[in-house]
């Protein structure tokens, strides 16, 4: 009786530690090799990117601060609370605010000062690990690092589908596009456009995904703007603006432009010297869309408007508005509407 007692305990003391976790381990976006004991279920995190990939798969109730730029937009982000404020941005992040906050992680993008970052965490035991929500070339392994840190590879998949499933869809589609349009394309200021090797990397993956031309999608620009002659000399099929609108600059909110802002933004741009003879102004094939919109997924949000937009023949029964509507549903918030915005 004893021994089969024993043997029962024996049983139980193995089924209930078979049930534990085994160690995590994989590489975040800089190639650093992080280890886990169990998924984390207290972390914050930087980049309204990251944090709409983690509310994406189902695990926004494990993130307890985010930054200014996530925070800012308080109808969109309103569980968290601005007083706690892990810092404005992924470069400029509060360290005394987030040990008091005692997270098990720091989540940031590739382009933040995550080699500071560790300097400052690791000696309190945070650990920092690098996702880059925003990078839309490697897309899904920034998804699946989300699945991993958070023990949810169900939720990570789920989403991955969703994005490849559209993504793939585009790109069949533009294949069969012998003739490729050109776009130009800007952000923010006038002449600000998206030069590959930059922060700006993820606009220049959306436009090659799309089918595009990009007319500036050469590495070897140096600066910030660019040369206003050679948009005159390209004559592009699409010209498109990406505004912040009154959010900071390069990152997006809920609430559109109203009409008047955009009015005044396109007015500016289709009266610089020169534009009323570019052929997209003779043909209003001027768009302006939002940070907020276009930049959802990944960029995939703007991808499909952009095909859309260059190729409609080819884009035919593919609708960019309501993917834009499924991906706001994995965000739990009703459809925004006005954050595209068309030269009439």
């Amino acid at each position: 009786m004893k021994k089969s007692i024993k043997k029962f305990i024996l049983f139980l003391f193995l089924f209930i530690s078979s049930l534990g976790f085994a160690e995590i381990r994989f590489k975040d976006d800089v190639g650093r090799e992080i280890i886990l004991e169990k998924p984390l279920t207290k972390v914050v995190v930087a980049s309204r990117y990251n944090n709409e990939l983690i509310r994406a798969i189902g695990n926004i109730k494990n993130v307890i601060s985010v930054d200014d730029n996530t925070i800012q937009d308080r109808i969109y982000w309103k569980d968290f609370d601005p007083k706690n404020s892990i810092g404005k941005g992924q470069n400029n992040l509060n360290y005394e605010k987030i040990i008091e906050l005692a997270p098990e992680a720091l989540i940031t993008p590739r382009n933040s000062s995550y080699e500071k970052d560790v300097e400052q965490l690791s000696k309190v035991g945070i650990k920092v690990i690098v996702v880059t929500g925003w990078d839309n070339a490697h897309m899904s392994e920034q998804i699946e690092r989300l699945g991993k840190i958070f023990g949810n590879e169900k939720g990570a998949n789920k989403l991955i589908e969703f994005y490849n499933k559209n993504l793939n869809e585009v790109k069949k589609r533009v294949a069969k596009v012998k003739n490729k349009k050109t776009i130009y394309w800007e952000y923010g200021d006038p002449y600000t456009t998206a030069i590959p090797g930059t922060s700006n990397d993820g606009w220049v993956n959306m436009m090659r995904v799309a089918g595009g031309i990009n007319i500036f999608d050469d590495p070897g620009i140096k600066g910030k703007t660019i040369d206003p002659e050679k948009i005159l000399l390209e004559d592009p099929d699409l010209i498109m603006k990406t505004t912040s609108g009154a959010a900071y600059k390069n990152t997006g909110v809920y609430t559109a432009p109203s009409e008047e802002e955009y009015k005044n933004i396109m007015n500016e741009m289709i009266n610089r010297s020169g534009w009323k003879d570019l052929k997209a102004v003779k043909h209003k094939n001027v768009y302006i869309t939002t940070g907020f919109c276009s930049g959802g997924l990944g960029k995939l949000i703007g991808v499909i408007y952009t095909a859309k937009w260059l190729y409609s023949e080819e884009m035919k029964g593919m609708d960019p508005d309501k993917v834009f509507e499924e991906w706001m549903d994995m965000q739990g918030v009703k459809t925004p509407k006005g954050h595209v915005y068309k030269l009439k």
